[in-house]
């Protein structure tokens, strides 16, 4: 059995009621989270559910298109590949593909199941919600394991969203990610327009592009290597099984 499950993106096919297509995919792949894949056409709109605090947390990736998030009390304007984190069900939540959007909005749908880890940093400390942000506003940090001109970006910070996590990493190749290994975090890869690598965990080689999305456990040492003329450009997000130690009391 593969280690890494993959949800192709060529392999998705997109059937649009109101202008708005769903697709569950890599389905059973971890037991705390769904994904789905989630395609607005110009002009649509999409209300999504919403949950309290003590059922789930989800996450929204915007991966391409244009448009907008709104809620009663702000609006936030996609224009680029951007991470949406709601209030839970304090407030309700529409996004809009803007209708003169010459491509479909297309997003990853993460719904993620809560402990009581989760739980009880929800209650102590976290991220001020709802939470918007483009990756261009990502602030930047950098391993010691990746090539000298990888450029890594925080857009989930680590121990403020319970178990939950997000970042991206760009590079031009040739160039390298090199082998590491988490022995807690669930690790999803979301792989933006024009990617084109390999990703290796442990004995497995698989080429990924855009519109690909792999999941892999925790505990697999896993790296990234990028041919010239191909590039990095992909969003990852984690969820750290047990929770990150020393966090609660």
């Amino acid at each position: 059995m593969a280690l890494v499950k993959i949800s192709r993106g060529t392999d998705i096919q997109h059937k649009y009621t109101d202008g708005v297509s769903r697709v569950s995919v890599l389905e059973g792949a971890y037991k705390d989270a769904t994904v789905e894949r989630v395609s607005l056409q110009p002009g649509a709109d999409f209300t999504p559910e919403t949950y309290t605090r003590e059922q789930h947390n989800q996450v929204f990736l915007v991966t391409a298109g244009k448009g907008y998030i709104v809620t009663p009390r702000r609006v936030f304007n996609i224009k680029e590949v951007s991470v949406f984190v709601p209030d839970f069900d304090k407030e309700t939540f529409t996004f809009h593909c803007a209708a003169d959007a010459k491509e479909t909005m297309e997003i990853v749908h993460f719904v993620t199941e809560l402990n009581d880890y989760d739980k009880t940093c929800l209650r102590e400390a976290h991220m001020s919600l709802p939470r918007f942000r483009g990756v261009s506003e990502a602030w930047h940090y950098k391993e010691d394991f990746t090539g000298a001109d990888i450029q890594q970006m925080m857009m989930l910070e680590h121990r403020n969203l319970g178990r939950l996590s997000m970042g991206a990493n760009f590079g031009t190749g040739p160039n390298y990610i090199g082998q590491h290994i988490h022995n807690e975090l669930e690790q999803w890869y979301i792989m933006l327009p024009g990617a084109s690598f390999t990703y290796t965990a442990e004995e497995e080689k698989i080429h990924v592009q855009g519109g690909d999305i792999t999941y892999t456990p925790h505990g697999s040492h896993h790296g990234s290597e990028c041919a010239d003329g191909e590039k990095f450009a992909y969003v990852w997000f984690e969820l750290c099984e047990n929770g990150y130690p020393g966090e609660i009391k």
